[in-house]
């Protein structure tokens, strides 16, 4: 019985020592590693990894863009690897910072593609967004094991280190792979590397039958140009861009009908965004937001939008023929092969 206790205590006192010593292991081979790679602060004020001249294209726009433009499609079809800044509440203000930044740590990117919308210079980016971008990476330190907690159960956690950094584990073994597959994974001609290229391509929701049928008069939405809101930060990121020799492709994302519809100056946008562009170098204005180049009365096409609605997004389905139309325009006015991988 004794012998039976004595091995009991020793396999447990072994456990302990093992437990203990594989956490301060990982701690010290997480900090090596996250020393040795190049990161970016996000949104979300975490840092993220961005590999060092990978991206040769950045994608900037709100939502709209965010549920439109989509890298991995922009790779299939072009072959581009293009890193998407997109995402509610990021507007010109945020572009000029995201850029800058990410020209000076991680390379100048070969293109910029932005989506640009009828509400854009009434809106100001998200103080959020804005401090997260402004700010420099935090700096990487060791993992303090004792502030973590598993919120799994706060009970192992306390009785097991590495049960404690499970989450830190998994994300760690996430970017490793990751930053693996981008330095041993190489096109073979055929197949196209999507390492470290963002797979979402939109929801597969569709818009809803009384939105699409509304019998009331469609709402008037005025518009403001860019003498308002982040009128000026768009112009001296388009001013930063021509310097830095960058070709741009401004991009009109279609809106449904009903959104469309009631836009009531969509002329005055359209003449906005050309005069802006006027004169410069190897910048671009892609307009798909008309009936006759996309079918904006499909509402399979997209998830949201109608007659009373200022914003609508493409969904999954409506994705796909508008990603495959705007990349055949970039890869003629970039001289890039186009490619169907269908």
């Amino acid at each position: 019985m004794k012998r039976r206790i004595y091995l009991a205590a020793l396999f447990f006192m072994l456990l302990f020592l093992f437990d203990r010593g594989a956490a301060l292991l990982f701690r010290e081979l997480n900090y090596s590693f996250y020393k040795s790679v190049s990161m970016k602060r996000n949104t979300r004020g975490k840092n993220e990894i961005i590999p060092k001249d990978f991206y040769d294209t950045l994608v900037f726009g709100s939502s709209r863009t965010h549920s439109g433009i989509h890298p991995l499609y922009l790779n299939q079809h072009l072959g581009l690897k293009a890193y998407s800044a997109a995402k509610q509440g990021r507007y010109p203000e945020y572009y000029r910072f995201f850029y800058r930044d990410f020209r000076d740590n991680f390379g100048k990117p070969s293109y910029v593609i932005c989506g640009v919308d009828y509400f854009m210079f009434g809106k100001t980016t998200s103080s959020v967004a804005l401090a997260a971008v402004s700010k420099k990476k935090k700096p990487v330190r060791r993992i303090n094991i004792d502030k973590m907690i598993n919120k799994n159960s706060v009970i192992i956690s306390h009785l097991s280190n590495v049960y404690r950094l499970k989450n830190k584990i998994d994300k760690t073994v996430e970017d490793v792979l990751l930053k693996w597959s981008i330095d041993w994974d190489k096109p073979d001609g055929k197949n196209v590397n999507t390492a470290g290229i963002n797979t979402y391509t939109g929801e597969k929701t569709v818009i809803k039958p009384r939105v699409r049928e509304g019998s009331d008069p469609p709402s008037r939405f005025p518009y403001l140009d860019s003498r308002h809101g982040e009128g000026k930060a768009f112009i001296r990121l388009l001013d930063e861009l021509e310097h830095d020799g960058v070709t741009v492709f401004l991009v009109g994302i279609p809106d449904y009908i009903g959104t469309w519809e009631a836009s009531a100056r969509k002329d005055l946008f359209v003449s906005d965004i050309r005069g802006l562009i006027r004169g410069r170098e190897g910048v671009w204005f892609l307009d798909y937001n008309s009936p006759e180049k996309f079918d904006l009365s499909n509402p399979r096409y997209f998830k949201d939008g109608g007659p009373h609605s200022g914003v609508s997004h493409l969904s999954y389905y409506g994705g796909i023929p508008f990603n495959r139309m705007l990349s055949a325009d970039i890869g003629r006015l970039a001289g890039i092969g186009f490619r169907d991988p269908d």
